[in-house]
C-alpha cells in the first residue's frame, strides 16, 4: 500500500489531534479549525488507508488501523519539527517548540526556571503539562513529550536519565503540633501520629513507605489526601504529618505556617531529573533547554521564593 502520494499533513494533524484529545471538538479547538473539518480529514485519511481509523463520533476510540497510524503520524510531524529546528540551528538561531511533561511537584520550581530560560531564548517556545506519574509515562512513551522532569524515571521505557538538581523530602506539621520543635525524633515515633498520604503510585508516596518500610514504622492511622496542596492545607490545619518535597512548602515554613520536623533519617535525599528517549532524536531546542538545566537549575531553584502564601 503506498500511502506517501495521498496523504497529507493536514489529515495526519488532525487524526493526531483527535487521538490525543478523544474528541472531535476538542481537536477542532487545538486546530483552530471547525469540527466538520476535522471529520472530512479523517474520512479523507479513512478512505486512503481503505479502513476505519477512529470508531465512534462521541466516545473515541483508535482501531488497530488507527493506532498504527497514529504512532507514525507522531513520527512524520516530529521529523518535520526537527528538519525546521536544524534549519533555524543552521542559521545561528535557538528556536524551536518544546512538548515537556513535569511531574506534579515539579510545579512548584518549573516555572520559575522556565521564566529564566525564556528571557535567554525568546524564539525557543515551550508547551508544558503538569501529570502525575503514570500519565507522564504515558506521554513519554506515545511520545507526546520530547521531555520531562521527575524523580524516578519508568524502568520499562529506553529513556536517557541526566540528574540535575537534589531533590529534598521530610515530614511536616503545624506549628503547634507536639513534635514541633524536638530534636532527633526517632522513626518510631511516627507511628503515634496521624500521616497524610498522597495517592498511591505518586514518588512521593513511594518514598515515604520505602521510609516507613526500612524503619519498620507501621503508623496507626494514614489518610489519603491526594493532592501536594490538600496536604499542605491539612497539615496547617493540625490533621497531622504530611511528607512533603521541600520545594512543596518552603513558602509555608518561610511563613511559619508549617515546621519541618526533625526526624531522624531526614531529609529523605533524591535527585531531579531530566528525561529524554534514548531512540528519539534531541531537538537542537530541547537539547538547549537540558544544557540550560545542568548549568543553571540549581540555582535558579533555590532563589528565594516570593513570601506570599494561599
Amino acid at each position: 500500500m503506498k500511502l506517501d502520494q495521498r496523504v497529507t499533513l493536514k489529515q495526519l494533524r488532525a487524526l493526531l489531534a483527535v487521538a490525543d484529545t478523544g474528541s472531535f471538538t476538542m481537536a477542532a479547538r487545538h486546530l483552530h479549525i471547525t469540527q466538520p473539518a476535522v471529520s472530512m480529514q479523517i474520512r479523507d485519511l479513512e478512505a486512503v488507508v481503505g479502513g476505519v481509523l477512529v470508531d465512534g463520533r462521541r466516545e473515541v476510540r483508535l482501531t488497530a488501523s488507527g493506532e498504527i497510524m497514529v504512532r507514525r503520524a507522531r513520527e512524520v510531524v516530529h521529523a518535520l519539527e526537527m528538519a525546521g529546528h536544524e534549519l533555524l540551528t543552521a542559521r545561528g538561531v535557538a528556536a524551536g517548540t518544546i512538548d515537556m511533561v513535569v511531574i506534579t511537584t515539579a510545579e512548584y520550581f518549573v516555572p520559575r526556571l522556565l521564566a529564566e530560560f525564556g528571557r535567554r531564548y525568546p524564539d525557543i517556545r515551550i508547551r508544558l503539562s503538569v501529570a502525575n506519574r503514570a500519565e507522564v509515562y504515558q506521554m513519554l512513551d506515545e511520545r507526546r513529550a520530547a521531555l520531562a522532569i521527575m524523580g524516578t524515571p519508568p524502568g520499562r521505557l529506553p529513556l536517557k536519565v541526566i540528574p540535575f538538581a537534589p531533590h529534598r523530602l521530610s515530614f511536616v506539621a503545624s506549628p503547634d503540633h507536639h513534635l514541633a520543635g524536638k530534636t532527633h525524633i526517632p522513626p518510631a515515633a511516627l507511628a503515634e501520629e496521624r500521616l497524610l498520604l498522597r495517592e498511591r503510585g505518586s514518588g512521593t508516596r513511594d518514598h515515604l513507605e520505602r521510609y516507613l518500610k526500612y524503619h519498620g514504622v507501621r503508623p496507626l492511622r494514614a489518610d489519603e489526601l491526594g493532592s501536594n496542596s490538600t496536604l499542605k492545607q491539612a497539615a496547617m490545619a493540625g490533621l497531622g504529618v504530611a511528607f512533603l518535597s521541600h520545594h512543596v512548602f518552603e513558602m509555608e515554613e518561610a511563613a511559619g505556617r508549617l515546621v519541618r520536623l526533625d526526624v531522624t533519617g531526614t531529609p529523605v535525599e533524591r535527585e531531579w531529573n531530566v528525561i529524554v528517549r534514548v531512540d528519539q532524536q534531541v531537538s537542537p531546542a530541547v537539547q538547549t533547554l537540558v544544557d540550560f538545566l545542568q548549568d543553571d537549575g540549581v540555582k535558579l531553584m533555590h532563589a528565594k521564593p516570593a513570601q506570599n502564601v494561599k
